[in-house]
């Protein structure tokens, strides 16, 4: 089992991990595909009200998963990661860094998904550790978090959808 790189020691001001599922009508093959492509990537990985303007996936151990998503008003904010662990169809660990418009680190992102199957299909799990490197500007953005996760899943369903349906 692949474990964060960094070690640190505990400290009160880093948030606990956030915990998040969803089961999707689909086999666990189709809900993994649709995190190994930068075409998929980029219909569904962020929040509601966000798109993403830019994504490179190379879905293998070392590879790439840099994401850069656009808010509403236009602002640009990149994830820049590499995949830790690919166990098709089962698992997949991706250890990235929130940066900033100069590209300094604001936290780290340290994303476990697990896939198995349920009585619906699939059951994806996810575990996102967070370790800040800027509290000041990482805090408000992991504090949102749980809901950014909710509607980028409800993104995913979509594409899941559009999976199933030849797209």
């Amino acid at each position: 089992m692949a474990k964060p790189t960094e070690t640190t020691a505990p400290d009160a001001r880093q948030p606990p991990p956030l915990r998040i599922s969803r089961s999707f009508p689909a086999p666990r093959a189709m809900v993994f595909k649709a995190w190994s492509t930068a075409d998929s990537v980029r219909r569904w990985f962020s929040p509601e009200t966000y798109t993403v303007a830019d994504a490179r996936v190379e879905m293998r151990v070392g590879g790439a998963f840099d994401v850069c998503m656009r808010s509403p008003d236009g602002q640009e904010h990149w994830t820049r990661g590499r995949f830790v662990e690919v166990t098709p169809h089962d698992r997949l660990v991706i250890d990235t860094h929130v940066v900033d418009d100069k590209g300094a680190a604001l936290f780290r992102a340290y994303t476990e998904v697990t896939f198995s199957d349920d009585k619906v299909g699939t059951r994806m799990e996810v575990v996102q550790t967070y370790t800040f490197v800027d509290p000041a500007m990482a805090a408000p953005m992991v504090a949102g978090a749980p809901e950014g996760w909710r509607t980028t899943l409800d993104k995913l369903q979509q594409e899941i959808a559009r999976l199933r349906s030849g797209g």
